[in-house]
Order: C-alpha cells, then sequence, then structure tokens
C-alpha cells in the first residue's frame, strides 16, 4: 500500500468512525474503498468511450440506411426515364441511365461522402442482357467512422429493372398522321412531349415543421387526421405533404391520347406553348 501521510491517515479514521457510526458496525472493504477518491473517475474512463462508440455506430446506422435509400430511389428514377427513350441501343440506354443516376444524386442530396472515393465509388456490374430491358447494378463501400472489430467499410449493393419503351417509335405522330398528346387526369393541359418536367414529380423529404405544415395541406390519403412523423414528403409542384413515401398522392398516371380528343384543354405552356 502506498505511504499515506498523517493527515491523511486522520482523515480516513474519522471517515470510518463516522461510517461504524451510521452502520452500527465496520463497513464492507468494497464499501470504504468505493469512498476513496479517484475510484469514479476509473470508472468513467473505462465506460465512457464504450458510450461513446455505441452512440457513434447508431448514428452511422441511421446514415447508412439513408444513403442505401437514396442510392436505389436515385437508380429507378435513372431507369425510369432512361426506358422512355426508343431508337437506343441496349448499351447506350444503359450508359444514358448511368449518367442520370448521378445527376439524381446531385438532385437528392445523396451524402456520397460516406462512401469510399465518394461519388468515383459506384462500381456497376454487369446486366442480364436483355434487350427489352434496363438492367442496372451497382455496388459501392460504406466507411465505418471508427475502426469496428478491424472492419472498416461495409460493401451494399443496389439494382434496378425497367421495362424499355417498345411502344410507337415515330414521334407524335402515327401511320395515318394524327398526333397524340400527353395528359393526367388532375392537369387542365396536355403536353407534346412525354419527358416535359411537368410530368415529372419531384419527391423530397423534408423536416416536418409549423412551416411545412402552413404552407402544404395534409394529403387526404396518408395523413387524414394523423400526426406527422419527424419527416415528411413533398413535390415541387404539390400542395400536400405525405407520410409515406408510396403514398398513391406522390404517383402521377399519364395517358396517351389522340390530340382530337382533348379540344377543351390548353397546350402546356412549356412543352407545347407558342
Amino acid at each position: 500500500m502506498p505511504w499515506i501521510t498523517g493527515k491523511e491517515n486522520e482523515e480516513s479514521s474519522l471517515r470510518q468512525n463516522y461510517i461504524e457510526k451510521s452502520y452500527g458496525c465496520s463497513p464492507p472493504k468494497a464499501l470504504f474503498h468505493a469512498l476513496l477518491p479517484g475510484s469514479l473517475t476509473v470508472e468513467a474512463a473505462l465506460a465512457l468511450p464504450i458510450f461513446l462508440f455505441a452512440m457513434i455506430m447508431i448514428l452511422f446506422l441511421f446514415r447508412m440506411m439513408q444513403v442505401q435509400y437514396l442510392v436505389g430511389n436515385s437508380l429507378d428514377r435513372a431507369a425510369a426515364e432512361a426506358s422512355l427513350f426508343g431508337g437506343l441501343s441496349q448499351k447506350e440506354a444503359e450508359n444514358l441511365a448511368k449518367a442520370m443516376f448521378y445527376k439524381e444524386l446531385a438532385v437528392q442530396k445523396c451524402p456520397v461522402s460516406g462512401i469510399e472515393l465518394g461519388a468515383a465509388g459506384f462500381s456497376w456490374n454487369s446486366g442480364k442482357g436483355d434487350s427489352d430491358f434496363i438492367d442496372l447494378s451497382v455496388s459501392y463501400r460504406m466507411r465505418f467512422p471508427l475502426n469496428f472489430f478491424g472492419r472498416r467499410s461495409l460493401s451494399f449493393s443496389n439494382s434496378c429493372r425497367m421495362h424499355r419503351w417498345t411502344g410507337n417509335q415515330d414521334g407524335a405522330e402515327n401511320r395515318e398522321g394524327k398526333e397524340w398528346v400527353y395528359l393526367t387526369p388532375t392537369q387542365n393541359v396536355y403536353h407534346i412531349r412525354r419527358d416535359c418536367s411537368h410530368l415529372k414529380i419531384t419527391i423530397q423529404s423534408v423536416t416536418a415543421n409549423g412551416t411545412i405544415q402552413k404552407k402544404y395541406q395534409p394529403c387526404g390519403h396518408c395523413v387524414r387526421k394523423k400526426k406527422p412523423g419527424a419527416m415528411v414528403y413533398i413535390t415541387s409542384e404539390g400542395d400536400c405533404y405525405h407520410m409515406k413515401i408510396d403514398c398513391s398522392g406522390l404517383k402521377r398516371t399519364v395517358y396517351m391520347v389522340l390530340k382530337e380528343q382533348v379540344k377543351t384543354k390548353r397546350a402546356c405552356a412549356r412543352c407545347g406553348g407558342k
């Protein structure tokens, strides 16, 4: 045992006498030693790093889920847009979808900083070789914030298969010379181009604060009288917020009809306006 000065020995004796009077007997050694200075400091030094490590890994789990969702969503949207272009070979369609994939990552603000090599860390896998489909498969690795049992990263992969457009490839006119246009059930205009930006829906996830609830109305399908969670979904042109990403209000049905059947509607100012 270390040498104790007379003053420290006296303080220790007074403390032990106080405990004996309180308990009516000599205190257990464990209790007596627990009262010695520095014991809590040692316990905190051992427990605090473990607690911080657990919290960091839990936060990383949520970031991992966010990145995987955004990558998968960007892959789906890129394949859907590329599948609308006719007259392209399978290789050209896949290359176009890959270019659109990186664009969607930027639009949705995917945090690629957590991916090894950033945006250059995506590795594309070969498709199934079916000319009627666009097959996209991408793999990537996410870095752990700390060394996790000798591992520094974890591998992920997302895949998507989208049927290519196999309809009329002659543009807006068919063999009889009649013009076709595109419209939705809720819009009062028709569109000349299928890829018009007004026919696309850009979904954003935002925090459900008071400003969003004042600016947007609750969706009649997925919200109704329910209390929104921490995150809701909105669109650039919509006036409602949604609780579910797969809500029917976030989907847009597009019909292709003859122009002579929509005489009561006006042309879209963006793709068909004069």
